[in-house]
């Protein structure tokens, strides 16, 4: 094991470092607290070897330190390992295990008047005070003294003991020619070392009786820390599970954050609180976009003919002085002469003619081969590139979060929001979303900070699906954007159930309005009903089916000829 060196410079993590200079003096002298913290960093460290670690010291405190980091099975080391191996929580767990352990010390300290041993500890601190003879001489007292303490009755001192050897000091003399005679004169000598092991033996004894409780009080504190700790590891590594698809499938949407889960600690399980307690339909919405994802690659591949020039070689006749080879025959004529001299030979001629019966007789090849090519037409998958536009246009999209979307709806729903934002994020174009019930919320995609991409993403997911439909305010909201210059050249999709009330007479005038101006209105009806007035009112209205099996090929398709058709209108507007 390495040695620390005292020269070792502090922890950079700003709380450990505090820990170091200033911690409690239980955990030892400053370079002992330094020693510490390195111990468990190493400790946290899966890069390092044992041999290379430094060793946790001998010290109680320390060794209770060690305990911590100490999984008592399989599925806790899975998880401490897990921590280990995420830099944010590593260095957070260190914090919090020298924080826990800074605060168990400093609340069963002794002189802390709350501690069940504070009282006999004041005791054995006002015994200093006595004068040997005159603690001696008031041992029945100090002992029903010590014993009102709340923890005095268990000191395991031996009063009687001492009483009698102090009794026995004061003995008279006696001389077997004379009669007792009182002593005029104490051994102060012996009253010392009486007195100096009584207090000795109270004070041993208050203190194995402090530490046994103390360790106990750590043990507690210890397990309970440790339970939270690994509940929220597990929750920690389920939340990365759950938001990994979102993560690594959507790109250019969520790294405009760096949002690598390594950058973040425990904090983030409140912000995603709702989510993992909704982990089921998370999951399903994930395996949604994952279909969805499927189905784009699907969509973006295309069967071409492919053409295949090959080369054969047909044979023709040759003459006989064009010898290819050897070949077997039951032609005589162009038997080898090796084969002819068997029939000449009595010992081999009924031999000569089964072979020729047979033909197999080795004979010479007179073939002429000729190249020729031929065509294999047939088809092959190919990627097809993806053409750049100029000046592409953003995308407004309207989400219905009424009651009535609630499960599949919902899910759909986000899946449309994502598969747009990602595209449009993807294609440096502005997407603007609009939720809507009897309210709005807005979220301008386009306008992400960076270090905010994880949080975004919670504000989605978590849109609440509750309360009445009114997608005016919605499409009010999308018309004044219309008006801004950011704004002017994009399409609105309306992705709902459309089970809503008619639209007022003024807004569907401002659209049309806007209609006129080649901004392009498009609805996703999500299920198999709605508001026909309503529907009318759209450029193009497409549906998606809950209880259809190729719901989602048609609807990448649906989504894909949105940009296709934002597109080719901008072209038009320059």
């Amino acid at each position: 094991m390495k040695q620390i060196s005292n020269k070792r410079d502090y922890s950079q993590n700003k709380e450990i470092r505090k820990f170091e200079k200033f911690g409690s003096t239980e955990f030892g002298n400053e370079l002992e607290r330094k020693h510490l913290a390195q111990s468990i960093a190493d400790e946290c460290d899966t890069y390092l070897k044992d041999d290379e670690k430094i060793e946790f010291s001998d010290l109680q405190s320390h060794q209770e330190t060690k305990k911590f980091l100490q999984p008592e099975n399989q599925e806790q080391k899975e998880l401490l390992d897990f921590a280990k191996n995420h830099e944010e929580l590593n260095q957070q767990i260190q914090e919090e295990i020298l924080k826990t352990l800074q605060t168990v010390y400093d609340e069963t300290e002794i002189t802390d008047p709350k501690n069940p041993f504070y009282n006999e500890n004041v005791f054995m601190r006002s015994l200093k005070n006595l004068s040997d003879e005159v603690l001696l001489k008031r041992i029945p007292d100090l002992q029903t003294l010590l014993y009102k303490t709340k923890t005095g009755k268990d000191n395991s001192a031996n009063f009687d003991f001492y009483k009698k050897q102090y009794e026995k000091l004061l003995e008279p003399e006696s001389d077997e020619n004379t009669e007792q005679k009182p002593k005029t004169k104490i051994d102060k000598h012996q009253l010392e070392i009486l007195s100096r092991n009584l207090k000795k033996d109270l004070q041993e004894s208050l203190q194995e009786r402090y530490t046994a409780w103390q360790l106990e009080e750590i043990d507690k504190k210890r397990k309970a820390y440790l339970e939270e700790l690994y509940k929220k590891i597990a929750q920690f590594r389920k939340l990365e599970e759950l938001l990994s698809p979102f993560l690594k499938n959507f790109g250019r949407l969520w790294d405009l954050s760096s949002a690598d889960f390594n950058d973040y600690g425990f904090e983030i399980l409140s912000d995603f609180a709702d989510l993992l307690e909704n982990d089921k339909s998370l999951q399903e919405l994930a395996d949604l976009i994952g279909r969805q994802n499927s189905e784009t690659k699907r969509y973006e591949k295309e069967l071409r003919e492919k053409v295949e020039i090959k080369t054969e070689f047909h044979p023709k006749p040759a003459y006989r002085g064009q010898i290819s080879g050897l070949r077997l025959s039951g032609e005589i004529s162009s038997a080898l002469p090796s084969e002819l001299a068997m029939s000449k030979n009595d010992a081999t001629r009924l031999y000569f003619a089964k072979k020729f019966a047979e033909n197999k007789l080795l004979s010479y090849a007179y073939i002429n081969r000729q190249k020729f090519y031929r065509e294999e037409r047939g088809t092959e998958e190919v990627e097809v590139p993806v053409k750049e536009k100029e000046q592409k246009g953003p995308v407004i999209i309207c989400v219905d979060t009424s009651g009535s979307m609630n499960g599949t709806p919902e899910r759909v729903a986000k899946t449309i929001t994502f598969a747009l934002a990602k595209k449009c994020l993807e294609e440096e174009r502005k997407c603007y979303l609009i939720s809507f019930s009897t309210g709005i919320e807005v979220q301008d995609f386009s306008e992400f900070e960076k270090g905010n991409g994880l949080l975004e993403l919670a504000k989605l997911l978590r849109k609440s699906f509750n309360g009445g439909t009114d997608a005016e305010p919605a499409l009010q909201h999308s018309l004044t954007l219309l008006q801004k210059n950011d704004w002017k050249n994009a399409d609105v999709l309306v992705v709902s159930d459309m089970i809503m009330g008619n639209l007022s007479e003024s807004v569907k005038s401002s659209i049309r309005s806007q209609q006129a101006k080649e901004t392009k209105f498009y609805s996703l009806l999500v299920g198999n009903s709605g508001n026909k007035n309503v529907i009318e009112v759209f450029d193009e209205n497409w549906s998606y089916n809950i209880n259809s099996r190729d719901a989602m090929h048609h609807l990448v398709r649906q989504t894909h000829k949105l940009n296709e058709i934002n597109n080719n209108f901008l072209q038009g507007r320059k």
